[in-house]
């Protein structure tokens, strides 16, 4: 019912919502939502409730309900009751009892998710957890790599590095559990304070590297990530520094990237730091695919959640 994480997600059930998702494309690869499909959530109500910024995640869930035929009621900090201090589970309790049928949380606390899972018998989509998951963009980032690459099923075969702040995302956690459960070799790239720590290693279904230059020459696909400053304790990153030992431009692409290597990014990019505008600009970019791809695979896990075939 729930879709908290990627960790427990069996390689069957991943490669269903991949499938599923492949029906709202069209044969050029933009969104469609077939005639069958308009009505699927018809009389459902999605509570939206983001307690952190988001445009990509929050815009894309409310297309795909309404793609779908559903309503959304969208819940922030700022100017609801959890401002007066209410707690994020009162609030979905609350708005339950109104006739919502299920949420999608965005929250800084990593436990939420799975306290609001145990506490409400109403599907829970997890939206970001902190530095915990972000299921839908791993099982989107599958998708934009599966369809890139021409695959039937899984990742099987593929090199993915992933770039950055490692140890800050909830992105990274969801992707390496994504693709290693899909068949890919995973590599996490990244400054040493910024990747997972000695004694974590083994939560990770990964392998680390502190070489820029080794991760773009081993990998098909890069998913770089934006550094956390809002999670890092102590001394941020300093972005110039940053993007001369870590940044992708076209000089580090001519110099470490194989022609057929794809680069990747959840958002937002900050331009000129971990990609500069030519590259993000570019044929090996699949940035705007993900987006795309986020709304068909979101319009597949809402169905899966709240559809008549999750009954």
């Amino acid at each position: 019912m729930h879709l908290i994480g990627l960790r427990e997600m069996g390689r069957e059930e991943m490669i269903g919502l991949l499938d599923a998702a492949e029906e709202y494309l069209d044969e050029s690869g933009a969104v469609h939502t077939p005639p069958s499909r308009r009505q699927a959530l018809a009389g459902k109500t999605l509570g939206l409730l983001f307690m952190e910024p988001s445009t990509r995640t929050r815009v894309s869930f409310e297309l795909a309900a309404r793609r779908l035929g559903g309503d959304t009621v969208l819940v922030t900090a700022d100017g609801s009751s959890v401002e007066k201090g209410e707690s994020a589970a009162d609030t979905c309790r609350t708005l339950g009892a109104m006739g919502v049928d299920g949420f999608v949380v965005r929250h800084h606390d990593r436990q939420l998710p799975h306290v609001l899972g145990d506490r409400l018998n109403k599907p829970i989509i997890n939206a970001g957890n902190g530095s915990g998951e972000h299921p839908t963009q791993g099982l989107l980032d599958a998708l934009t790599l599966r369809r890139h690459f021409g695959l039937k099923s899984d990742l099987s075969g593929l090199k993915i590095a992933i770039m950055g702040d490692i140890v800050h995302s909830r992105v990274a956690r969801s992707d390496a559990h994504a693709f290693s459960t899909l068949g890919a070799e995973v590599l996490l790239a990244g400054p040493r304070r910024l990747l997972p720590s000695n004694h974590n290693q083994g939560n990770w279904p990964a392998s680390m590297t502190n070489s820029r230059k080794e991760a773009l020459r081993w990998a098909d696909a890069v998913i770089v990530l934006r550094i956390q400053q809002e999670r890092i304790h102590g001394n941020v990153i300093e972005p110039h520094s940053y993007a001369m030992d870590w940044g992708i431009d076209t000089s580090v692409v001519e110099r470490y990237m194989r022609p057929e290597t794809v680069v990747m990014h959840p958002g937002p990019v900050i331009r000129g730091v971990e990609l500069s505008d030519p590259v993000v600009s570019s044929e090996r970019s699949l940035i705007l695919k993900q987006v795309t791809n986020g709304v068909a695979l979101r319009q597949a896990v809402l169905v899966s959640r709240f559809g008549e075939e999750s009954q």
